[in-house]
């Protein structure tokens, strides 16, 4: 239908620019520390290599990888982060040619009952689209330091252990959310 291949057209226009972020972090136990490991999603920022993905994704992270279409990862460093908002922006330190980043849209005329799609890698599997709609706006969500994001997207579209830092776009395929929780 007609609909479908909007939704096609959608993601095959906005899944290049979706990133799968992988972290090694040290983990301090009883007996020393150990290597751990996280993984989220982000999405490309500019064409500098920016990506933003999530605070909780990257933080107190010893190694940054990101990974884009079906290419190898790439090393990138954190430049800045907003806990209170679970925001971060890592820099790949070698960004490939071609970087497309995500249209902008807006998220202050959104109206409850809008179709929303978010692009992740849930589970680390590379790469999934789900479709919702904007279920509520204006939510709180609370984070780890015990602060709460205002103004924040409910939507039901799936959202899972990994779309973390992944975008929510609306049905032109423009930014208007970042994936943070499930609730």
């Amino acid at each position: 239908t007609a609909d479908e291949q909007g939704v096609v057209k959608l993601f095959e226009q906005c899944a290049p620019s979706v990133a799968y972020i992988t972290t090694e972090t040290v983990q301090r136990n009883l007996f020393g520390a150990e290597l751990g490991q996280g993984a989220g999603s982000g999405f490309v920022w500019d064409g500098n290599g920016h990506v933003v993905t999530n605070y909780h994704v990257v933080e107190n992270a010893r190694r940054v990888f990101v990974q884009l279409d079906a290419g190898q990862p790439i090393e990138a460093e954190p430049v800045g982060g907003a806990p209170e908002y679970d925001l971060a922006v890592v820099r790949l330190l070698k960004p490939p040619a071609g970087l497309r980043p995500l249209p902008l849209g807006t998220s202050k005329d959104l109206k409850v009952g809008q179709a929303v799609f978010a692009i992740g890698n849930p589970f680390g599997l590379q790469r999934t689209l789900t479709r919702g709609i904007v279920s509520a706006l204006d939510r709180e969500l609370p984070t780890t330091d015990y602060r709460e994001v205002l103004g924040v997207i409910q939507t039901d579209a799936a959202i899972n252990p990994g779309n973390s830092g992944g975008p929510l776009l609306d049905s032109a395929g423009r930014l208007v959310g970042v994936n943070s929780a499930i609730r």
